[in-house]
């Protein structure tokens, strides 16, 4: 399951603000559906802090309400969504020039950037 105090690459650049950490969760297990008390147990976060937050990731297309149980809504990674697409790629840019600097090969101007920050 999700711990908020890991080391994720999306934490690492984005920083640990409500978002980036609501964001990292779908990102880390975007074929999973989470309750609003779900989301709230595995990022540490307030209650007041996720319905400020939610509604912007959902305006965002980053996150959707894919059904209900009963009063309980359900929420999971757009897949679909271009920036989700992108944040995607971002993470995935990032592994791999964090690979390639540790077994010394080459590594792109873009690369380097990215392992900079």
């Amino acid at each position: 399951m999700y711990r908020v105090d890991r080391g994720s690459i999306f934490l690492t650049l984005l920083g640990r603000s409500p978002t980036a950490r609501l964001i990292d969760l779908f990102l880390d297990n975007s074929l999973f559906e989470f309750t609003r008390i779900e989301i709230i147990q595995a990022v540490g976060m307030a209650k007041s802090t996720l319905y400020k937050t939610l509604p912007i990731l959902e305006e965002a297309g980053i996150i959707i309400n894919t059904r209900k149980i009963g009063k309980s809504s359900l929420y999971r990674l757009n897949s679909d969504s271009e920036i989700v697409q992108y944040l995607q790629a971002i993470i995935r840019s990032y592994s791999t020039a964090m690979a390639r600097a540790e077994e010394g090969t080459a590594v792109s101007e873009t690369e380097r950037e990215l392992v900079a920050t």
